[in-house]
């Protein structure tokens, strides 16, 4: 018998890693420099064996590279902190109009969503966006309380930031604000009065994000443990005061219901009378089966049909809008059916009798209520809730959920099993986790095979 030799493929380049955010996610990652330091920052709590790489201002070859692989139809976002490269501010970037110009040139018909924290968004910066068109600004200012901010992210512009959203408003950017809620240093009312600043100075739409941390972070720091459940009760109870749609980020789902979490002013959607509150029942005389469901039958739709349930009552309502563009419509993000028919095609495939679906602790919930009746033929599927001890702290999304974190969640409940099922999302091209172990090694040391979905 020959004997199985674990081989540890070499960690991904800067360049692949690149590549793969704008193939993956059509997301470009610019540079790593920050100007300001946020005491919430999450990139000071990672733990010393996490794959979390920084980079220098990437060069105009390989943003070439890069657009060549994103999906022309989807925006290509800046800034986002959701890669395994650290992303600093897209402005300190020296050549970041030359990038800009660059991907209007390659792609002309393609929105360009940056996140900036707004220190150097003067007049000259936002006429130059206003004057490129297609320019939807992520404007992540977290308190507009000049104090507030400076304490906050450690920022020696912060009246340049807070007024930022004067200019693009006045220049006719389209921009959404961002809060990373921090009320148990801040206060409520801080946040309460940004949200109403992001409504006042025409913001499309502003996200709340629930401060999600490591064990690292200082415990002087770190927000009380029902933070996230009082997030959800406040954005809950401000949403009817405010013109533009709030979004808490994660969202807390208790059901599947296609609930309207708001609606963009003057958009096909807002001009067809539908409101925050309201519940999408079908779509096309389609039936919808959660939120998600019913973002993209509208968004796939020319001049959708929609069922709307209000108070009890039932109406029809057609949006006026072309196939493939936006309605307006803003729902938190519960659960994808095209993942439930992916997890039911696996168990098909694998001919699975009692299947082991490993889900994030953020994600678990959302499955469960997606996945009550068993998918496909026969097969049954136990979801179990992976806490991430990697990271520990708060932390418990899908993407930094590690090989040895699934390990131990299936040391207690793959007897009788058959076949394991993980997030792919964890697993970078070559298929390692952020702290650089194969997926492989799941059935090496799971005893299961494992489909990664």
């Amino acid at each position: 018998m020959g004997e199985i030799v674990r081989q540890t493929a070499p960690k991904m380049t800067v360049k692949e890693l690149v590549l793969e955010s704008a193939a993956r996610s059509n997301i470009l990652p610019v540079i790593s420099t920050c100007n300001v330091w946020c005491r919430f920052c999450s990139h000071g709590q990672n733990p010393a064996p996490a794959d979390i790489r920084r980079m220098p201002a990437i060069g105009i070859e390989l943003v070439e590279e890069a657009l060549s692989l994103m999906d022309p139809a989807k925006p290509v976002v800046i800034g986002e902190s959701v890669t395994r490269l650290i992303e600093g501010e897209p402005f300190v970037h020296p050549g970041f109009r030359e990038i800009l110009v660059k991907i209007k040139r390659k792609l002309p018909g393609t929105e360009i969503r940056i996140t900036t924290n707004g220190t150097l968004l003067d007049r000259e910066t936002v006429d130059f966006l206003a004057s490129l068109g297609g320019v939807a600004v992520r404007l992540s200012l977290n308190s507009s309380q000049v104090p507030v901010r400076r304490y906050l992210m450690n920022d020696p512009r912060a009246e340049a930031a807070v007024a930022s959203a004067a200019l693009l408003q006045k220049a006719g950017v389209s921009f959404q604000g961002s809060v990373v809620a921090m009320p148990h240093l801040t206060g409520w009312a801080d946040l309460a009065g940004t949200l109403e600043f992001f409504d006042r100075h025409g913001a499309a739409a502003a996200r709340v994000f629930w401060p999600g941390h490591t064990r690292l972070l200082p415990p002087g720091l770190r927000p009380p443990r029902d933070l996230r459940h009082r997030l959800h009760s406040f954005i809950t109870g401000i949403r009817p005061r405010l013109k533009a749609p709030v979004t808490l980020e994660p969202p807390l789902i208790g059901d599947l219901r296609a609930e309207v979490a708001g609606v963009l002013a003057d958009s096909p959607a807002f001009r067809a009378g539908i409101r925050t509150g309201d519940v999408i029942a079908s779509v096309d005389g389609v039936p919808v089966k959660s939120r998600v469901d019913a973002f993209k039958r509208v968004l796939a739709g020319q001049d959708p049909s929609v069922e709307v349930i209000r108070r009890g009552e039932i109406s029809t309502c057609i949006i006026s809008k072309e196939k493939g563009r936006p309605s307006g419509l803003v729902f938190d993000y519960d659960l994808d059916p095209a993942v439930v028919r992916e997890i039911a095609g696996a168990v098909r495939r694998r001919r699975a009798r009692r299947a082991v679906l490993l889900a994030s602790e953020l994600g678990a919930p959302a499955l469960k209520m997606g996945l009550d009746t068993p998918p496909g033929e026969g097969g049954k599927i136990r979801i179990v809730a992976v806490k991430n001890r990697f990271f520990g702290g708060s932390i418990g999304c899908a993407g930094l959920l590690t090989v040895e974190d699934m390990l131990r969640a299936l040391a207690g409940c793959r007897a009788g099993a058959d076949l394991a099922i993980v997030p792919a999302v964890a697993f970078d091209a070559r298929g390692r986790d952020i702290a650089g172990r194969s997926w492989f090694d799941l059935e090496l040391d799971g005893g299961l095979p494992v489909e990664a979905i």
